[in-house]
């Protein structure tokens, strides 16, 4: 079965056993003499070849086989009257042989058409189902976002208050401690420093609380977002300069490159902004050794691409397809929403923000825009001669450079 197999897919070997077939029947026309009549058997590499090497080569060996029984049959010799039958007879062999050789490789030439269309089909139907599956995901998502809506409205009336009046009340107790170290200096001086740490702890606590409701508040009250033409280098270095002093503390190197080809983007800069400092604060987490942080932007034909990468750990296989879910998070302290805000800001933007990663080497995140055309950018430049609030980009800094955090930071 596996002989047939390797037979059929591959044209050498099909032309090599159609070969040898001939040789064989010719062999075995000639031995018989005209006792036993093996003419049928011709058919078989003639239909070998037709099916698996196609119409040409089909015709070739339909020559062949009839050339052989024709040397077979002159060979032995014959009760043939006159020498022309012994060649019309010949010919009509050969008529068959092409016939049959046409329509084996017209039926093999439909089946082959019919296999494509089958494939394309079969891949058109996955690429819908992917589709409708990735509706499905959205709508689910769109359903969890009105869900974290209305759980942060309820946490933002129950909690704040009490949290507010906790604060205020730990620093009454921190100075209540104070006071009594004071009133009593015969205490142990380690009482009053466990006492203040406790404070501390309990504030940390405290604001950790806050910082959640922040984020959750932050995810279902996302501002509306409204793109402007916005020239995009400048605006890269004016924001990833405040870095700077985090990433040097964390032994982490920033490396920007630039495509001198891209100028213009359309973006709300405080929404990109808070998506760039998300991405830049995960990949400084990433990094617990240091590493090196490297700011990318691309022009392609219909898309301005920023990419933020970085040589950590990367993200493990089965993470990577539910890091954009809302909640889902491997930080102790994390809530899961950082970067479902921020694919939500860039779908705001009509963009997309991809990731890929490579466990043990780094991940690369992309925010991927529409292209702003000249004319906008031509617009800009007119603009920004009379406005200090637009980026212009004759400011754009030498282009494939590295920045290194100051070691005072």
């Amino acid at each position: 079965m596996e002989v047939a197999k390797m037979v059929l897919k591959h044209r050498a070997a099909a032309i090599t056993l159609a070969s040898a077939l001939t040789a064989a029947i010719g062999a075995l026309d000639y031995f018989t003499g005209q006792e036993c009549q093996v003419v049928a058997l011709y058919l078989l590499p003639v239909s070998l070849v037709a099916w698996v090497a196609g119409r040409k080569l089909g015709m070739v060996f339909c020559l062949l086989s009839a050339c052989t029984w024709l040397a077979a049959e002159a060979g032995i010799g014959g009760i043939h009257a006159r020498q022309s039958s012994l060649l019309w007879n010949a010919l009509m062999f050969l008529t068959v042989f092409l016939m049959v050789a046409l329509l084996l490789s017209a039926l093999h030439d439909v089946m082959n058409s019919l296999e494509r269309r089958v494939r394309l089909r079969t891949s058109q139907l996955r690429e819908e189902m992917t589709r409708r599956h990735d509706a499905d995901l959205a709508r689910l998502r769109a359903e969890r976002l009105a869900q974290v809506g209305a759980m942060a409205a309820q946490m933002a009336h129950e909690v704040r208050n009490p949290m507010g009046s906790i604060s205020l009340n730990l620093d009454l107790l921190a100075c209540e401690v104070i006071e009594l170290a004071r009133a009593m200096p015969s205490s142990l001086p380690h009482d009053q420093e466990e006492a203040l740490s406790l404070v501390d702890q309990i504030r940390s606590e405290v604001e950790r609380v806050e910082k959640v409701m922040q984020d959750y508040l932050g995810f279902a009250r996302l501002p509306k977002v409204v793109p402007t033409p916005q020239a995009l280098h400048p605006f890269l270095d004016e924001k990833l300069a405040l870095l700077l002093p985090e990433l040097g503390a964390a032994h982490v190197r920033m490396v920007k490159t630039y495509d001198p080809t891209l100028h213009t983007v359309n973006i709300d800069v405080v929404q990109l902004w808070q998506v760039l400092l998300n991405l830049a604060l995960n990949a400084r987490d990433a990094m617990p050794q240091g590493g090196v942080l490297s700011v990318t932007t691309l022009q392609e034909e219909d898309r301005s691409l920023i990419q933020l990468s970085d040589t950590g750990c990367g993200i493990r296989p089965e993470d990577l397809s539910q890091i954009f879910t809302p909640f889902f998070t491997t930080k102790a302290r994390g809530t899961g929403l950082g970067l479902a805000l921020a694919q939500q800001i860039i779908a705001e933007h009509d963009g997309e923000l991809t990731c890929h990663s490579i466990l043990g080497e780094g991940t690369t995140f992309t925010i991927a825009l529409p292209r702003v055309r000249e004319v906008a950018t031509s617009s800009l430049k007119v603009r920004a001669s009379g406005s200090a609030q637009t980026f212009t980009p004759c400011s754009t800094p030498p282009h494939d450079h590295e920045i290194h955090p100051s070691p005072a930071c």
